[in-house]
């Protein structure tokens, strides 16, 4: 090999290095940026609506109330959807979503599809899933919530 290939090479060997030791040094400043921490999901204020049991929104967002759900059989659906719009459709609400200190929170994502996952709370501070719960419209599920909702007995 010619001295100047050599020379060559060497200066191509010393440029890749250099880049390759750039690259380096910029990722580890990178890292030790500090990060910006995630701001804190708005709660949700509006009236609660109805469209069916498994569609509800509040200030037209759709919602899924965490810790709860709809498992009667299918053929109730039409009955419990009316017999909620009639106790509860328009009612005042705020809704924390998941992550900001619901029953929930590390056990569910905070959305679901195209749902914001939340606990809401009436006017005068009454929890609206576990009114739900109540009046037998919902059933507690206990792998998001733990005991926080009754769960409904298999018989109904």
């Amino acid at each position: 090999m010619s001295f100047k290939k050599v020379g060559l090479l060497g200066l191509i060997m010393l440029m890749f290095a250099s880049g390759f030791l750039g690259l380096i040094v910029t990722q580890r400043d990178r890292s030790r940026a500090p990060s910006k921490p995630l701001a804190a999901p708005e709660p949700l204020h509006g009236a609660f609506s109805i469209q069916t049991i498994d569609d509800l929104r509040v200030g037209g967002h759709k919602i899924l109330l965490c810790g709860v759900a709809f498992t009667k059989p299918q053929s109730m659906r039409g009955m419990v959807t009316e017999a909620a719009r009639r106790d509860y459709q328009g009612l005042a609400l705020t809704c924390k979503p998941v992550g900001t200190g619901t029953p929930c929170d590390g056990n569910v994502a905070p959305k679901y599809a195209d749902a914001i996952i939340v606990q809401c709370f009436t006017s005068d501070g009454a929890d609206l899933a576990a009114k739900l719960v109540e009046s037998g419209i919902l059933c507690g599920q206990s792998a998001q919530a733990g005991a926080t909702y009754r769960p409904c007995s298999p018989a109904s």
